[in-house]
């Protein structure tokens, strides 16, 4: 066995869990399979037999599930635990990490990142813009790509990566700032996305003698954006929201009657 896993293996290793953990996903293992077929370079140079190998491997291939982005810091952290012969400390670390990585993960990644970067590619794409092709994509790149520091970090930190997803730790003010941020960039979006407005008279135009209109009447949406601006796709959105969390209701539904009732309202020219 020996004591130090050399840079080869390590980057093998590496290049296997971020490209391939998801490749064998299954309802009862989840991403086993993956992390054990990352870990067959480690073993390869930790053990001389075959045997003691597979029986390794056997050990990895127990049920395993996170983020992906987020696994290659518990990976890397399992790995030096594997190096410095400690694999009951890595299974448990394992274990300890994969759910509220999980939840960091899929915050940053769902709600700080791609919400955002697809809402600027949608309005490009509408303006026939190539750009939004770029907003689209990049994104997911660099994600992919953030995995392989990921790692390092968590192979440099070993079990000591768990004080860093603790209540105290960076990982965990990483995950309530970028639950802020995505939640204050999205609620930015409402007001330009939800293009509701109500452009119902309220009151007469006031005319010349030759028919000619002097002083337009205000309209509903007027006297409203004066009290509250944007306030018809706020109660939009929040009722969308309520019916979804509260109620149940399902998103296509919800689509379809915010559908049923733009058109209505539309074509008695109520909303525009």
């Amino acid at each position: 066995m020996s004591t130090k896993l050399s840079k080869s293996a390590l980057s093998k290793a590496c290049a296997r869990h971020n490209w391939a953990l998801q490749w064998c996903w299954n309802y009862e293992k989840m991403q086993a399979s993956g992390y054990a077929y990352a870990m067959v370079p480690v073993f390869k140079e930790l053990f001389d037999d075959d045997e003691t190998i597979c029986r390794n491997l056997e050990r990895h291939m127990q049920f395993y599930n996170t983020h992906p982005g987020a696994s290659a810091l518990i990976f890397g952290a399992d790995v030096a635990l594997e190096e410095a012969g400690q694999p009951e400390t890595g299974d448990s670390l394992k274990v300890a990490l994969m759910g509220p990585l999980a939840g960091i993960g899929d915050t940053i990644q769902a709600v700080l990142v791609t919400p955002p970067f697809s809402i600027i590619a949608a309005g490009l794409a509408a303006e026939g813009n190539w750009a939004s092709i770029l907003f689209s994509t990049l994104p997911v790149f660099v994600l992919f790509l953030l995995r392989w520091p990921l790692f390092n970090y968590g192979y440099k930190q070993g079990v000591n990566v768990i004080n860093d997803v603790s209540g105290s730790g960076t990982l965990d003010k990483l995950q309530v700032a970028a639950s802020i941020l995505g939640v204050t960039v999205m609620g930015g979006f409402v007001p330009s996305m939800i293009g509701a407005t109500l452009p119902i008279k309220l009151g007469t135009d006031l005319l010349d003698a030759e028919g000619n209109v002097v002083q337009a009447a205000k309209t509903l949406q007027e006297s409203l954006d004066a009290i509250f601006p944007y306030l018809v796709p706020i109660i939009i959105t929040g009722a969308c929201y309520w019916a979804i969390k509260a109620k149940k209701v399902k998103p296509l539904t919800v689509i379809l009657v915010l559908f049923v009732i733009a058109f209505v309202l539309g074509a008695l020219g109520w909303m525009a």
